[in-house]
């Protein structure tokens, strides 16, 4: 795949979670609106959104098992379809059931995407899986637009089926662009065997990493759907916040995911940390910080850790789990995409309904819950590094990772290197000074010779830096051609 389709199809498939991250709030944000719209009560419409959360589950696993069959432009487009019908469908019934079928579909729409979409990031990036972190970046950055439009269309008097239309009307042009661009191929090996998640025999660590992963799917979605739905009410109820005050701290949560999601892309993009090591550290601060909000009656402290929770655990590192699974099994992404996110739609259900019974007994409970979900989440990622050691059990694995680190650092400093190189190559050529200096690199290599302590590979590192020599000369040739002319 060449370079422009690569950006073009990133580009369209970031778009894509754009709208699906106002679709997560658009129905929420609209509840008064609908609820006159359709003739019910609050309560009803609160009901019709859980619909999405059926769509998900019912859907997540046979889609991801589709995408490996059939390929994931299909899936993305079929997903894309039923977003569409979904928007547009939402502004034009007056029926409380309809309207539900329809978030139904929204759900199964999501399922689609994410069956389509990570795999194919996996895919054209080499199994890199740093560009799916920014998947959520772009769902975060939808989550933070729609608020604000819907407040600035409410105070100038304006439809409230004009968000539905616009982000309908953004898929359609979406749709157009994505039928014409191409998709990466998936290797050969992967068709042979996509029928089958289970490719060979599983040793007792894959299988509790297959424990682990699957847990872990419903953990990191639990942990942070818990938080949105109770932080503003524990800023009013327990820290005696203004409503605004209450609301920014989800404000400061959002902000926090943004730059999560930036930092863990370019950890993750650079190989500095392993991703079992990077996400056992995040999960460790989630549960820092969550104690922290749940105890600390100090509203600047909270605010503060608010934001830092958001980092942790919003940033991505969901999709740093989902990237351990796929590197597991490599021929059956979309089907381990299904499985991961099935459990985060039980997720969808099962929080509210411990935290509603929590909530009778203070706000302050329901929230604090969210502290053990954390710490399972951290307790099953030490078990889980534990495992992941045992199953990459060959040195091979280890040693390559740490050669592409110790890589990345001599890069570095070779750049370094060569920007002194050309400052002295440009005082050469004003002095009319020479290149070559025999006694300076005699100088070098008997310094490099004293510093060697295996000396039994002395003449391999003798060979490295006069590489490196040559190579410096040969620049400031160019340098000085290039003064002279």
């Amino acid at each position: 795949m060449d370079r422009s389709n690569k950006v073009k199809l990133s580009l369209i498939l970031y778009l894509n979670y754009f709208v699906h991250g106002i679709g997560l709030i658009i129905l929420t944000q609209n509840m008064k609106t609908l609820s006159g719209e359709w003739g019910t009560p609050l309560a009803v419409v609160s009901f019709a959104i859980s619909g999405m959360g059926i769509g998900k589950l019912i859907a997540y696993y046979a889609l991801g098992s589709l995408s490996d069959r059939y390929g994931r432009k299909a899936l993305v487009v079929f997903g894309m379809g039923m977003y569409v019908i979904f928007f547009f469908g939402i502004t034009l019934t007056h029926d409380f059931h309809i309207a539900y079928l329809l978030t139904i579909l929204a759900g199964m729409a999501n399922s689609a995407l994410d069956s389509g979409t990570y795999p194919t990031f996996l895919e054209m990036n080499g199994n890199n899986g740093a560009y799916t972190i920014l998947i959520k970046a772009a769902m975060s950055l939808g989550e933070f637009v729609l608020p604000i439009y819907i407040g600035l269309n409410e105070n100038l008097g304006g439809w409230y089926g004009m968000s539905f239309v616009i982000t309908g009307a953004i898929l359609l042009i979406n749709l157009i662009l994505i039928s014409r661009t191409k998709f990466p191929q998936r290797p050969k090996t992967e068709k042979q065997i996509s029928r089958r998640l289970f490719s060979e025999r599983l040793t007792a660590p894959k299988i509790g990493m297959l424990i682990i992963l699957s847990i872990y799917g419903y953990t990191s979605m639990a942990v942070m759907i818990l938080f949105t739905q109770w932080i503003t009410l524990y800023g009013t109820d327990f820290l005696g916040m203004s409503n605004l005050q209450a609301h920014f701290l989800l404000s400061l949560y959002s902000m926090g995911s943004i730059i999560g999601v930036l930092l863990i892309f370019s950890i993750l993009q650079r190989g500095l940390i392993r991703d079992i090591r990077l996400i056992v550290g995040l999960n460790g601060l989630s549960v820092l910080n969550l104690l922290i909000i749940c105890f600390s009656t100090n509203p600047l402290f909270v605010s503060i850790t608010s934001f830092l929770f958001g980092v942790t655990a919003a940033g991505g590192v969901m999709q740093v789990g989902l990237n351990i699974f796929s590197a597991m099994f490599p021929h059956a992404k979309g089907r381990v995409t299904g499985i991961y996110f099935s459990f985060g739609s039980i997720a969808l259900f099962t929080v509210p309904i411990i935290t509603g019974m929590l909530s009778k007994i203070s706000t302050a409970a329901a929230l604090r819950f969210d502290i053990v979900i954390a710490l399972i989440s951290l307790v099953i990622w030490v078990i889980g590094h534990r495992l992941m050691d045992s199953i990459e059990s060959s040195d091979l694995d280890r040693e390559r990772r740490q050669i592409n680190l110790i890589d990345f650092f001599i890069l570095k400093l070779l750049q370094w290197r060569f920007k002194h190189v050309r400052a002295i190559g440009l005082k050469k050529v004003q002095q009319n000074g020479t290149i070559f200096d025999l006694k300076r690199e005699k100088e070098i290599l008997d310094k490099i010779e004293q510093k060697i302590r295996d000396k039994e590979n002395s003449r391999y590192y003798q060979s490295i830096f006069k590489s490196i020599m040559t190579s410096s000369k040969n620049y400031q040739s160019e340098i000085q051609e290039k003064g002279r002319v």
